[in-house]
């Protein structure tokens, strides 16, 4: 199996709708494909790619805060099934990390769900600690002008 590690295009869009879904999260290709083109200046959208089909992806930004200053945060990093323990996620996350040192980031944080245990002693195993346990939070808004 040979893996590439590339930044993400549009057309990748309809091959990271099952690896997002398989997180959990309900997209279809337009919104990936949307979500792509919207990205912020700057933001890293990493696929892995086997034989010519995505297998895995990351998305790697700049974050900033008065609390910890600069830093890199991992959005999101998925792999499919069948790719799982061969690699590609360590790949996946050197590249993000190479990308973050690349512009001058010294830290690299990501969050993972409570149950996701799995993937927790993923992480650790490529250098990562807990720092903390939290809650997430979301509250729905409405868009401005927007009936009540």
């Amino acid at each position: 199996m040979t893996i590439e590690v590339r930044p993400a295009t549009a057309d990748d869009a309809a091959g990271l709708v099952p690896l997002i879904a398989a997180m959990g999260y309900e997209v279809t290709a337009a919104e990936v494909e949307r979500r792509i083109r919207e990205l912020p200046a700057g933001d890293a959208v990493l696929v892995a790619v086997d034989e010519g089909r995505v297998c895995g992806w990351c998305h790697v930004y700049r974050s900033h805060s008065l609390i910890v200053g600069q830093r890199a945060e991992i959005a999101g990093l998925a792999v499919d099934p069948g790719h799982q323990g061969g690699g590609v996620g360590g790949a996946l996350l050197r590249h993000a990390e190479e990308w973050a040192a690349g512009n001058g980031i010294e830290v690299v944080h990501l969050r993972s769900g409570s149950e996701r245990g799995a993937a927790h002693e993923f992480y650790r195993k490529q250098g990562y600690s807990s720092v903390k346990t939290q809650l997430a939070l979301s509250k729905r808004l409405r868009p401005a002008g927007s009936p009540s």
